[in-house]
């Protein structure tokens, strides 16, 4: 947000904020609401952030609003008890929030009202959402992992679910193949190009409009990577930030992106 790069960890109730710039850290946020963090998405629109809390596992899980201050401004439950859970925020200041378990992608207002439910039953697979993101064009791009005999493992559905067009690669380490596609990354909302965190081949992948295969831009071999599980596309800075998680041994790593 801005030149601030927000950074949590699971299982830590507190908000690191580091300058994008020089990369030093400006603050700590303490937030006694938040128990279990999973995700967090920031809106550039309303300047908040959006953060995933897991909770107990038997508890249904919630979404907290927060100002870039950690103070709490709103949060609701999502009726979503276990699973995994990632987040993302539209060019229309809402929420999309990727139901595992349940086969959806949900969107919400940012109070925290459900606009629509995306159900994904009806693309081939049934595949289960990872992460999602809407476009400018109302459609969802959303990341399935775990599909290792279908090729659907990244595709594009309108707002009803209707499949539009999918990444044509089946599951594999070749180049122009995905193994568990994790997180998601675009130019903005237009989504004139794709970067995917392809976790379990080490790499970062760059796909186009059609989510056909462009280039691998990060590696294993090249940049060092262990098991990328997230990414952000600084446009304004050229920088694409990767969340690098290796069991114990978890770093944000930074490259220039022009």
């Amino acid at each position: 947000m801005d030149i601030e790069l927000f950074v949590i960890g699971e299982g830590i109730s507190e908000i690191e904020v580091y300058d994008s710039i020089k990369f030093n850290i400006c603050r700590r946020c303490n937030l006694k609401e938040l128990i279990y963090p999973r995700d967090m998405a920031s809106c550039k629109i309303n300047q908040c952030l959006y953060i995933y809390d897991s909770k107990s596992f038997d508890q249904p899980k919630e979404i907290l609003r927060v100002n870039p201050n950690g103070k709490l401004i709103t949060k609701w439950s999502t009726g979503v008890n276990q699973g995994r859970i990632a987040l993302s925020a539209t060019g229309e200041a809402n929420v999309v929030l990727s139901v595992y378990v349940e086969h959806k992608v949900k969107e919400y207002s940012a109070d925290g009202l459900l606009i629509r439910e995306v159900n994904l039953y009806s693309v081939a697979g049934h595949p289960h959402p990872h992460h999602a993101m809407k476009l400018a064009n109302g459609d969802f791009l959303v990341c399935c992992p775990r599909l290792e005999h279908d090729q659907h493992t990244l595709c594009t559905v309108d707002a009803d679910g209707k499949l539009k067009r999918s990444f044509d690669g089946k599951c594999g380490s070749t180049i122009a193949q995905l193994k568990y596609p994790f997180y998601l990354s675009v130019d903005g909302n237009a989504c004139s190009f794709v970067m995917v965190a392809d976790t379990m081949n080490c790499r970062v992948l760059l796909l186009d409009s059609d989510l056909q295969f462009k280039r691998e831009i990060l590696s294993k071999e090249s940049h060092g990577l262990r098991r990328p599980t997230k990414i952000l596309l600084d446009e304004s800075n050229g920088r694409l930030f990767v969340a690098d998680n290796e069991l114990n041994n978890q770093r944000i790593l930074i490259f220039d992106f022009k």
